[in-house]
């Protein structure tokens, strides 16, 4: 499954609520390119969705309206660099579907081809491997004494997210 002479990107959304199908948006996009296990290009932004972040998806990640209205850049402008930060690359995230469903959400959106990319999701990986209480990234990173120091931030699960795959790929089972 994984090779190191291939790249990686490993991504992360952070949204205005949890149904891509409902409507909401990204507000939040971050990546790391991982080359034999090295990372080699970051992206990370905050993106303006055009519309409100629920309260609960706020409290989650603790990206305001306020945030994404001064430091947030359109989707227009995000999700054909994001394409574009990750071509050629297998994709990695921890529930990958959650995520890609974001992406191509707005890909369809505007008018774009989704992603075709092969995907690596650290969840189901986990799953595969290891016997634990939970598999929600928190713990997976309690157990494997991977440091979280903001969680639901982006580019944080992101960092997160690698060192879990490059654990869990190093288990033996």
């Amino acid at each position: 499954m994984f090779q190191d002479n291939i790249d990686y990107v490993i991504f992360d959304v952070e949204t205005t609520g949890m149904k891509a199908e409902e409507g909401h948006a990204i507000v939040e996009l971050a990546a790391q390119r991982v080359h034999d296990r090295q990372v080699v290009d970051v992206f990370d932004t905050i993106v303006n969705p055009g519309k409100k972040i629920d309260k609960e998806a706020e409290a989650v990640h603790g990206i305001s309206n306020e945030l994404v209205k001064k430091d947030g850049k359109a989707l227009i402008e995000v999700i054909p660099a994001f394409v574009l930060f990750a071509n050629g690359a297998t994709l990695v995230a921890h529930n990958i579907g959650f995520d890609l469903s974001f992406i191509n959400k707005h890909l369809k959106d505007l008018k774009l081809p989704t992603l075709t990319n092969p995907i690596v999701d650290t969840l189901q990986l986990a799953r595969e491997k290891v016997v634990v209480g939970s598999y929600s990234l928190a713990y997976l990173a309690r157990h494997f004494n991977i440091p979280q120091p903001k969680a639901h931030r982006a580019l944080v699960d992101v960092d997160v997210t690698r060192q879990l795959l490059f654990k869990l790929l190093d288990l033996k089972k």
